[in-house]
């Protein structure tokens, strides 16, 4: 609400377009709405919260603290089950895929053939920009740097080495202008030098398909080839002679690692193993962390905000491909809230062996207040305090009930 009562100020002395102003109030209405249908459960005196409604901007802190949330708790689980990928083919061509959809594929004519494991890593794509120009004559270019990551996955060099994977577009904004870059996790083909392979099949691929015809750049200096040399051991003067000057130099393509606390980097262990999953999650939250919604001097830049706004109006910030294209199971849109709770285990009386009954409520979290922190923390009810109260005597079936309230596209803000 922080951020919603900024935005309105803003609005109030700034002279906006109409179309920037509607997306403006978009936002303000997202953020006041956003989880004030929330559901609780209590046994007796004891409150606690279950779920929320939230309102699903791609600009609202807390439902990208939930997309975050989710997608790396689904993944979590999803590499528990996955250590390896299955090979099939039709007709000679060969389809890299997941176990949940070998069954898709075989009936799809394709024949197994075997399973192979893969390496993870991180991928980071920018392209050359400037604050006059732009990245070719555009201070936005989210179409235009998709297209271009998704040209490159069809070539075959990139088919040799990457299964699939998963990407999001971030965008920051520094001295050249508004810095929109690519943070991806790869599923890579296991070989000796993998990386550095990998590395420069990505490097020259995506070099000639980010040249600029407006860059100031026509020619390397030594420093600028030393740089680049130094990112991979198999570049000589031989691959530098064929790069374009106008197309982008700056790729990064790291197996994933964890910091140690000395500060060193330490590359992951056996499959799903503490470092391995921290790695990946690590790399997956760089998603859902978007840097204009980060305060300087204690604010928010509401000339950014209002610029990114219009700009991402009907982006697709975040996709899977590849062998992970189709994977239900990661799918980021939360299409049913049921999907977090197929585990819940209801609370029984370990002398009885009877479970407590325990009534469900939707209400706004403002009608409640929190005493104590942590584990400690209790959740008392404000008096006359107003609320929907549910007959189920489940939790997934309060959530199936607020679920169908979701889909109604009812109105349950308290």
């Amino acid at each position: 609400m922080i951020l919603s009562d900024e935005l309105v100020k803003y609005m109030k002395r700034t002279e906006l377009t109409e179309q920037k102003r509607e997306y403006a109030k978009k936002l303000i209405k997202s953020l006041g709405v956003c989880s004030c249908s929330s559901l609780y459960g209590a046994v007796g005196n004891d409150i606690e919260l279950i779920t929320s409604i939230a309102c699903s901007h791609k600009l609202c802190n807390i439902c990208n603290w939930n997309r975050q949330k989710q997608i790396r708790r689904k993944y979590y689980r999803w590499f528990g089950e996955n250590e390896k990928l299955a090979v099939m083919f039709r007709d000679g061509a060969r389809k890299v895929t997941t176990a949940a959809q070998r069954e898709k594929w075989e009936s799809a004519g394709y024949v197994f053939a075997t399973e192979v494991k893969y390496d993870l890593m991180h991928l980071t794509l920018t392209v050359p920009h400037t604050e006059e120009n732009g990245w070719r004559g555009k201070e936005f270019y989210f179409k235009e740097l998709t297209r271009a990551f998704n040209f490159m996955r069809k070539s075959d060099d990139w088919l040799r080495w990457v299964y699939g994977g998963e990407y999001g577009v971030e965008v920051t904004k520094g001295e050249n202008g508004y810095h929109i870059h690519i943070h991806a996790l790869l599923f890579v083909r296991k070989a000796t030098r993998n990386r550095d392979k990998l590395h420069k099949v990505i490097f020259e691929s995506w070099n000639r398909l980010t040249v600029d015809s407006n860059s100031h750049r026509k020619l390397f200096d030594d420093k600028e080839i030393e740089s680049i040399k130094k990112g991979n051991k198999l570049f000589d003067d031989d691959f530098i002679s064929k790069l374009n000057p106008r197309g982008a130099t700056l790729i990064g393509l790291e197996n994933i690692f964890t910091i140690n606390n000395n500060g060193e980097k330490v590359r992951v262990g056996e499959w799903c193993d503490s470092r391995m999953m921290k790695a990946v999650m690590e790399t997956i939250s760089y998603h859902f962390k978007p840097k204009m919604l980060e305060k300087k001097d204690g604010n928010h830049d509401m000339e950014n905000l209002v610029n990114i706004l219009e700009a991402v109006h009907n982006q697709r910030l975040y996709d899977k491909f590849g062998c992970l294209y189709g994977e239900k199971s990661l799918n980021l849109k939360d299409d049913s809230l049921l999907q977090d709770f197929e585990e819940v285990k209801e609370l029984i009386d370990e002398e009885t062996g009877e479970i407590f009954a325990k009534r469900y409520f939707i209400t706004n979290p403002v009608n409640l207040y929190h005493i104590g922190d942590g584990d400690a923390m209790v959740i008392k009810m404000r008096k006359n305090a107003t609320s929907i109260e549910l007959g189920e005597r489940s939790t997934r079936g309060a959530i199936e009930v607020l679920v169908q309230k979701l889909k109604n596209r009812h109105n349950y803000a308290m």
